[in-house]
């Protein structure tokens, strides 16, 4: 009789991390304060007599440091990470990471996609200035969209919704769906050459979007604040790598068909 080998789910062998109060707590304040400062500089900058632009670049230290921050945060030498694996530490920055990028793709990269035109046309609108926070210095071709700009964001948009199918399907099946590895990995292919096209592009045009002579605008809101793009998708490669391998390491049990 024929036999036909059968695929079986791996153990979930990453699917929880050990507990770390340190951790969380870098968690917390790194993305608790990404999220508020959106209100919190809006507000300071329509109901404060605190110049514009310096609001603008305390915005962007913070929201830098919180990605950094929170991206990273499992790096470094905090006391209750002491007894984690290098693999264990790997995911909790790749994860924190990739839910992180989907968030803001689906969020302030999609919002302005959708509504770019408005925006461009109401700088002294408070719903609009969490978008001119990053155009005052930081990036003007946020404000004249071009087309080739404009496709770099529904790029990203939908590298985002690749990704976010990708997490649901590895957290229903425990990490044991070589699915969604492979769908998470593919996002971090797409962040390295969306990342290095959007830089390119400005290098090569010899800066025409940026104001070149303010160390902030950049050096910290054109490269820094991007930069988590550029290092943090190889370090989803190498995870997804290392899933993989125990994904398809799983005995296959053969199974007896009823003709020869």
């Amino acid at each position: 009789m024929a036999t036909v080998e059968l695929s079986r789910e791996t153990p979930p062998i990453t699917a929880k991390l050990p507990p770390s109060r340190g951790l969380r707590i870098a968690w917390i304040v790194a993305f608790g304060s990404l999220a508020v400062s959106f209100p919190l500089y809006s507000y300071l900058a329509f109901h404060s007599s605190i110049d514009r632009h310096f609001i603008a670049d305390a915005m962007v230290v913070q929201v830098t440091v919180a990605y950094f921050l929170g991206i990273f945060a499992a790096f470094l030498p905090i006391p209750s990470l002491r007894t984690w694996t290098r693999s264990q530490r790997l995911q909790a920055v790749v994860l924190p990471f990739v839910i992180c990028s989907y968030t803001t793709h689906l969020t302030w990269e999609l919002g302005w996609l959708i509504l770019h035109k408005a925006i461009a046309g109401a700088r002294d609108a408070a719903w609009a200035y969490p978008w001119w926070n990053y155009i005052d210095g930081g990036d003007l071709r946020y404000l004249h969209a071009a087309p080739n700009f404009l496709m770099v964001e529904v790029l990203s948009v939908i590298n985002a919704c690749v990704g976010v199918t990708g997490l649901v399907l590895l957290l229903r099946s425990k990490f044991t769906d070589y699915r969604g590895t492979l769908l998470v990995m593919s996002t971090a292919v797409t962040h390295t050459v969306l990342t290095w096209y959007y830089y390119g592009t400005e290098i090569i045009a010899g800066f025409p979007s940026n104001n070149t002579a303010s160390f902030m605008d950049l050096g910290v809101k054109f490269i820094l604040l991007n930069s988590p793009w550029l290092i943090a998708p190889w370090l989803v490669l190498a995870w997804g790598y290392a899933i993989l391998k125990n994904q398809f390491a799983a005995p296959t049990p053969t199974v007896q068909l009823p003709w020869p």
